[in-house]
């Protein structure tokens, strides 16, 4: 019996790295064959059109439109007199105060504000009392009660001392002055010590 063996040729290096070259160079010219959305008709900022009655090609802003990572330099956004950063705080919340506010900000407060303040907002809160501190601020302090609106709108949106920022949490403003409204009215009955 003869046997028969067929003898495989391993490949050699160079033959690999002929194939990979080929390989590559076929990828390579695949990549640059469609060029249609490159190649599209497009109109170039500040561009003349014929299409449109006014004659430009880039079209008028939404009326109240505020670019992305843009912020509104007013009262309500900034809790500053004329919106300007350096500006004094304002004195009252620029919002008008409706139950449905106090319901909202009732609400965000007990997501937000009670876990370290207190459901009463007494500064003892079921994640930082008896262990914390320095320990959070009672909203019965004298010190901020008489905080201007404005300023505890700034404390809440920026942080202050061991408090940090909740501008990215409570992304609304509205949300925040709602808050500011509460707080007003847990202030006017305070909680026996």
């Amino acid at each position: 019996m003869l046997r028969m063996t067929a003898h495989r040729r391993r490949p050699t290096p160079a033959g690999f790295t002929k194939f990979a070259l080929v390989a590559c160079c076929l990828l390579w010219f695949t990549t640059a064959c469609h060029l249609e959305m490159y190649d599209q008709p497009k109109y170039k900022p500040l561009q003349q059109s014929d299409f449109f009655a006014d004659g430009a090609a880039q079209r008028p802003l939404v009326e109240n439109t505020v670019a992305r990572g843009a912020t509104r330099l007013d009262e309500v956004a900034t809790g500053r007199v004329g919106g300007m950063p350096e500006g004094a705080y304002v004195p009252s919340n620029p919002l008008t105060v409706t139950p449905e506010l106090l319901s909202r900000g009732e609400e965000r407060f007990a997501i937000y504000c009670a876990v370290c303040h207190g459901r009463v907002g007494n500064g003892k809160g079921s994640a930082v009392y008896p262990q914390f501190n320095p320990k959070p601020a009672s909203f019965y302090d004298p010190r901020i009660v008489a905080m201007p609106d404005g300023e505890l709108f700034d404390v809440i949106s920026n942080g202050r001392g061991i408090m940090y920022g909740y501008r990215s949490r409570i992304q609304t403003v509205e949300d925040r002055w709602a808050i500011i409204a509460y707080i007003r009215e847990l202030q006017k009955n305070p909680p026996a010590e």
